[in-house]
């Protein structure tokens, strides 16, 4: 879904269920490994940031397949 914006608090609820406790800078840890891992392939707009609000799926235009 590239236009749906996840918050962490939803990202967080749908890897470990409601309740969970996981701060947000560990979500925005693992985004941070994700984009790393991306752009090694060439993928640097795979996810965007959302001021605020959360994160989405970019367009992927660069990366390689």
């Amino acid at each position: 879904m590239p236009s749906k914006v996840f918050s962490r608090d939803a990202i967080i609820d749908r890897l470990h269920g409601p309740g969970f406790a996981v701060t947000d800078r560990t979500i925005d840890s693992h985004i941070r490994n994700l984009r790393g891992k991306f752009a090694g392939v060439g993928g640097t707009d795979v996810i965007e940031t959302r001021a605020g609000v959360g994160y989405r799926l970019g367009s992927c235009t660069g990366a390689r397949v």
